[in-house]
């Protein structure tokens, strides 16, 4: 690449058009000679390319950024981030540790699950509650047959995000 930014090479430094080599005209006037053995030529000016295709973008002004449109369930997953009672996991599981980064949600036609990554001493467990529409409201399932009671308490306070962060999205029928 940098056999790209090599100067045009010129036997004697007296004979070289010096507005030539900047691929420029040269100015004509009284004053001034013209040299005509010497060509302009193009230069590859990797800086001016990347300038000009920076005027290219259509409808982006300087400090402006390109939006991106944001899936519903990664909006849902930081509200319900926000919403999720964390210190009530240490209340009923002190020894574990919540990833709450990893919580995510995930939608199955009208139904939305939420699920965090929970470290127990090195051992990933990943609980979920799921909340379904039901008309015009939101309404989580029940835990589980056999989740033992120690979880329950993480269930309903997963339910209770979620259905939180889709009520402040507003009712089943308008997301």
């Amino acid at each position: 690449m940098i056999d790209q930014f090599q100067l045009p090479e010129v036997d004697d430094d007296d004979d070289m058009d010096v507005y030539a080599a900047l691929g420029l005209n040269t100015p004509v006037g009284d004053d001034a000679v013209v040299e005509t053995s010497v060509a302009p030529q193009q230069i590859h000016d990797p800086l001016a390319a990347f300038m000009d295709d920076d005027d290219e973008e259509e409808g982006l002004t300087f400090g402006q950024m390109e939006t991106t449109s944001v899936p519903v369930e990664e909006l849902l997953a930081t509200l319900a981030r926000d919403l999720f009672d964390d210190e009530m996991l240490q209340k009923v599981l002190p020894n574990i540790t919540a990833d709450m980064n990893s919580m995510r949600v995930h939608r199955d036609r009208d139904a939305y699950h939420l699920s965090l990554i929970i470290d127990m001493g090195g051992e990933h467990i990943k609980p979920f509650a799921t909340v379904i529409a039901v008309e015009d409201e939101w309404k989580p399932l029940n835990p589980p047959k056999g989740l033992h009671a120690r979880w329950k308490p993480i269930y309903e306070s997963l339910c209770k995000a979620l259905t939180d962060a889709l009520s402040q999205q507003g009712q089943p029928s308008s997301i």
